[in-house]
């Protein structure tokens, strides 16, 4: 099944009213809530420079705040006037952690503080209990710069979703490459190096660069014109490997069909996980943090040039038994041997773990077997 497939069953998988926050953005007579302005900061992390250890903070002092909304309709809606012994307990880090980020904070001007003459936090109630007057820090600016915020994770989110296929490419043109290896061993060098590139967070020129490289070595020993390769739609291209078994016939990406129902029966999990993606490059974000989870490391970059279907089951058959695998990574390395020398067909690998509950208490399973 190609990558487009895999989409549109995840899309399908979704409930009725999900929608993504940009979708919300023009509801303009709904305030968005505290958690909201919070979640937008988180998804604009990465341009505005922040580290978890801010947006971190930045959760404890909203969770300082009471109600529902930041607004500046009462004193209390949008001043922390928590102290920094207690900001640095609610977030787990120290008074001297909390001050730096709380300066970088201001100067990007999502907090501003509010003043007292002695430089202190405090709060003055009514008879009733209801602050009248804080002063501290004011949250205001979240929710006075959100349409702002949104935009720019818009722009962040294209920016991520066009890096996102431009790495597909990649992949796909060096898989291409790599069914010259066995005859042409002076590539060897050639595909480490570009294999070990795709495995860092490299600037869009880099993969470019890259993509510029390997269409013209494969433009010399095919003689096709590296626009085609360029052109080529990582959601369509199946991918091809070398026959390393010759007792096998191997099977292409391109050709495996999957039907909804067989998906969600065997990957009940990760169909869970992914169920609410926003887009492909979202989709793609998730599973490579679940094969994060699983200590997959390096080896989830080889187990995606299988192709998107082969990826996609490979790491839902993982995620599926994963209470019965002693050691993920080794066990996913045999996997990914079984799948390149033909051994495990991709068959194989829907067939759905509900053989473990017919088996009663299933013991653990070595990483040396993975069927």
């Amino acid at each position: 099944m190609s990558a487009d497939k895999i989409m549109r069953t995840l899309t399908g998988l979704a409930p009725q009213g999900a929608h993504s926050p940009r979708h919300s953005a023009g509801q303009e007579s709904i305030a968005p809530t505290k958690w909201s302005l919070l979640q937008v900061i988180e998804d604009i992390r990465e341009p505005l420079g922040l580290k978890g250890t801010s947006i971190s903070l930045l959760r404890a002092m909203i969770s300082f705040i009471k109600g529902n909304h930041i607004t500046a309709a009462g004193d209390d809606g949008h001043v922390c006037f928590a102290s920094n012994a207690a900001l640095a307990k609610r977030a787990h880090v120290s008074v001297q952690t909390v001050e730096r980020h709380i300066a970088k904070l201001v100067s990007l001007g999502l907090l501003t503080r509010r003043s007292s003459a002695n430089g202190k936090r405090w709060a003055r109630r009514d008879r009733n209990g209801r602050v009248v007057l804080a002063t501290g820090l004011s949250l205001l600016p979240l929710s006075e710069r959100f349409a702002e915020f949104l935009q720019l994770n818009q722009t962040h989110q294209d920016n991520l979703a066009k890096l996102s296929l431009l790495r597909d490419r990649c992949v796909i043109a060096l898989s291409k490459l790599k069914t010259f290896l066995p005859s042409r061993s002076d590539l060897e060098s050639f595909f480490q190096t570009a294999r070990n590139l795709l495995r860092r967070r490299v600037p869009a020129q880099a993969l470019s660069t890259l993509l510029h490289d390997i269409t013209q070595e494969l433009q010399s020993l095919t003689g096709e014109k590296a626009e085609n390769l360029r052109g080529t739609d990582p959601e369509i291209e199946g991918h091809k490997e070398p026959q390393l078994n010759q007792s096998v016939k191997k099977e292409d990406s391109s050709q495996i069909e999957v039907s909804t129902n067989e998906m969600e029966r065997a990957y009940p999990r990760l169909c869970a996980e992914l169920r609410t993606a926003r887009d492909q490059s979202d989709c793609e974000r998730r599973m490579g943090d679940i094969a994060s989870q699983l200590n997959l490391g390096n080896l989830w970059f080889e187990i995606r040039l299988l192709g998107p279907a082969k990826a996609f089951m490979t790491l839902g058959y993982l995620l599926e038994r994963i209470e019965s695998i002693d050691k993920p990574r080794g066990y996913a390395f045999h996997l990914l041997q079984g799948l390149n020398a033909g051994t495990i067909s991709w068959k194989t690998l829907l067939k759905s773990h509900q053989r473990k509950a017919s088996h009663g208490n299933e013991r653990t399973v070595s990483a040396s077997q993975p069927i």
